[in-house]
């Protein structure tokens, strides 16, 4: 089917798209460079864009402000976009059309993620554009695959490491297959494509040892993608001896009901990098390290440090941002979900803290839910009122909230006040609490309550 091209003026948004990835791009294996979490969400989302555009043409765009809270030309979350485009021109990948086993008429290619980009700002209307094409070999299977995988961009935005959506993406394709089983392979072979990083890079514990691989990349992965997407994947180990030597993955459709996801979920959440500023990371160096880590490692190292800085019972913290960046990089930080709870033992003690970090992350998932129902209750009582009322609303914020929000939070508010996505959505965070306060238990029934009767 020929789609009309993206001509200069139109508006391509990828934020509730249905991205059909060839298979070939999805158990890719990097060869040189590390894959993120970001260069994975960045590749879908351009992918997405390019898919609606007419193959006809060489170069795509896409608006900076689906990919950023902040889409000014000038603004500090550009900078990441740089360094995710810089690194999927340059980092190479193989691909292949099957698993590595000898099978007839497979394929094999290597190949970077996209051929050039380039950031551009229309000085008409001052949209910011990320413009960007594919290698000519690749782009046809890109753009209009045989053999594809149906991902949900939404459920992406949900998923907070490399691995996690590593093996969705995988996954996905199986669901429908009568087995329900993904490719059987090595656990070697497992270990670059969820990992996101060379062998070469590996260190020598993770390539010896599959308990690290299993600790490290397949337990969370596994429990993030059964705790946000609308499938349910079980690992499956097969031994030689007491040796597990291959794995593969069972796949079935999860049938309890979902929230509704983000509306127009952006790839970077640049937000942590403010709040490891505010903790006293330069903010080159938040940058660096948001670009290179799992979102789902920042979050739980800052919550620790920020618990720790608030400690009233322990010693003062000599220095929030070097105990940030040990936990970071050690990994002790425990993930945010089980941050408040006790060691315990036993399989029944097992599925009580299972079924407790499934109610936690649900109810994480509706309060995240319930905030953007206020946010726009409080945008719609702002609006009516008066100019007045506005400005004093505006000054209280700034004198009582922002000194507290960071220096990037600062400057963009003063820079552009409500037009900046990152301060617009504290404003009306912090005007929704002045009005009706926290969200209590019975609010939280009464919405959800009232969003079945609207379903």
């Amino acid at each position: 089917m020929v789609t009309k091209r993206a001509k200069k003026t139109d508006v391509v948004s990828p934020s509730s798209a249905e991205l059909r990835k060839a298979v070939e791009a999805i158990a890719i294996q990097p060869k040189s460079g590390k894959i993120t979490l970001l260069t994975r969400k960045l590749f879908n989302v351009l992918l997405a864009v390019a898919q609606q555009a007419d193959e006809s043409g060489d170069t795509y765009r896409a608006l900076l402000s689906d990919i950023v809270a902040n889409s000014a030309f000038d603004s500090n979350d550009t900078a990441l976009v740089k360094e995710h485009l810089r690194r999927m021109v340059s980092v190479q990948v193989e691909w292949s059309t099957g698993t590595s086993s000898q099978k007839p008429g497979r394929k094999w290619g290597i190949s970077t993620l996209i051929a050039d980009a380039e950031i551009l700002e229309d000085p008409n209307t001052r949209r910011v554009w990320v413009e960007f094409s594919f290698a000519p070999k690749i782009k046809k299977k890109l753009l209009d695959p045989v053999q594809y995988a149906r991902l949900s961009l939404q459920f992406q935005s949900q998923l907070r490491s490399s691995a996690g959506l590593a093996l969705y993406e995988i996954c996905v394709r199986y669901l429908t297959n009568p087995s329900h089983l993904t490719m059987r392979e090595t656990w070697e072979w497992w270990r670059p494509i969820l990992s996101g990083t060379p062998d070469t890079e590996a260190g020598d514990e993770a390539k010896r040892e599959y308990k690290y691989f299993k600790r490290d990349y397949l337990r969370p992965a596994i429990a993030e993608v059964n705790a946000v997407t609308n499938i349910f994947v079980e690992l499956v180990e097969h031994r030689e001896g007491r040796r597990v030597a291959e794995i593969q993955f069972r796949v079935t459709e999860q049938k309890q009901p979902m929230l509704a996801l983000d509306e127009h979920p952006n790839v970077f959440d640049s937000t942590l990098v403010d709040r490891m500023v505010k903790i006293g990371i330069p903010l080159k160096e938040a940058q660096t390290l948001y670009a290179d880590s799992e979102e789902n490692r920042i979050r739980a190292a800052l919550q620790m440090t920020e618990q720790r800085m608030r400690s009233t019972s322990l010693p003062p913290v000599r220095s929030a941002a070097a105990l940030f960046k040990d936990a970071l990089k050690k990994g002790y930080a425990p993930p945010i979900q089980v941050l408040a709870s006790t060691p315990v033992s036993g399989p029944a003690s097992r599925g009580t803290v299972a079924a407790a970090n499934a109610a936690d992350d649900l109810k994480a998932r509706l309060l995240s839910e319930f905030s953007a129902y206020r946010r726009k209750e409080a945008r719609a009582l702002y609006d009516e009122q008066g100019e007045e009322e506005r400005d004093l609303a505006r000054q209280t914020f700034e004198s009582d909230v922002l000194p507290e929000l960071g220096t990037h939070m600062r400057d963009d508010w003063r820079k552009r006040g409500l037009d900046s996505k990152l301060a617009e959505t504290s404003f009306f965070d912090w005007l929704a609490r002045k009005t009706w306060g926290e969200p209590t238990d019975g609010d939280l029934l009464a919405f959800t309550l009232n969003q079945s009767r609207v379903g």
